[in-house]
């Protein structure tokens, strides 16, 4: 009885990433649907990991619990990333041709690819021990089915949610590139910055292929 109680609210979880992913579908601009996905994203991870650590504690009152806390810190994660996100293009409002003001912005943007990077690298290197463990217990047939379609589930969702914020990047620097293609003078400071966004980028290339690397494995 139990186990089914903590499968429901595991489910629970994940019904939120899918419902709230629909219902951000419709947001009016390019700042509010950013905003929308990683509150929802946040909300929904948060949910399932916090029912899972919350049953293991209390059975399932403790995930019922735990689901509640976990969406609402997840929400606020996903939420704070997102709105630094919008916060940089609020900064290019009536100055979208202004080089100094396209300079900051680039220096923003990538000040926020780096910390990003970080947590990314972070996310792999503490996912690692418990992608191990799995592929010695499957090796050893003592994992089930629903454990390891679990664990594929939450990767897909950090996979999916790594790539979108890859896509939100790449498409700043395609921006950015627009824009220097139309300036007839040279701006140094500008082209070390569109570099140094090219760099951190691959970077964030190389972690989000590490995550799909961990859930090949498994």
């Amino acid at each position: 009885m139990k186990t089914t109680s903590a499968r429901h609210i595991y489910r629970l979880g994940v019904a939120v990433v899918l419902l709230l992913t629909l219902v951000f579908t419709g947001c009016a601009t390019q700042e509010d649907t950013a905003r929308a996905q990683g509150t929802g994203i946040g909300a929904g991870i948060g949910a399932a990991v916090g029912a899972g650590l919350g049953y293991a504690l209390g059975g399932a009152q403790g995930a019922l619990i735990g689901a509640g806390v976990g969406a609402g810190l997840g929400a606020a994660g996903g939420y704070m990333y997102a709105d630094q996100v919008a916060k940089r293009h609020e900064m290019l409002k009536g100055k979208e041709q202004d080089l100094n003001t396209r300079i900051a912005f680039a220096e923003a943007v990538n000040s926020d690819t780096r910390a990003y990077n970080q947590r990314l690298q972070k996310e792999v290197t503490d996912l690692e021990p418990k992608i191990a463990s799995l592929e010695t217990r499957m090796k050893a047939q003592r994992v089930t089915k629903e454990e390891l379609d679990r664990q594929k589930q939450d990767l897909a969702q950090r996979i999916d949610y790594a790539n979108k914020q890859l896509a939100a990047g790449q498409k700043e620097l395609q921006d950015l590139q627009s824009f220097r293609a139309k300036q007839s003078s040279a701006s140094p400071r500008l082209d070390a910055q569109i570099a140094a966004l090219e760099a951190n980028l691959e970077e964030t290339k190389a972690h989000t292929a590490a995550l799909a690397s961990q859930s090949a494995r498994i």
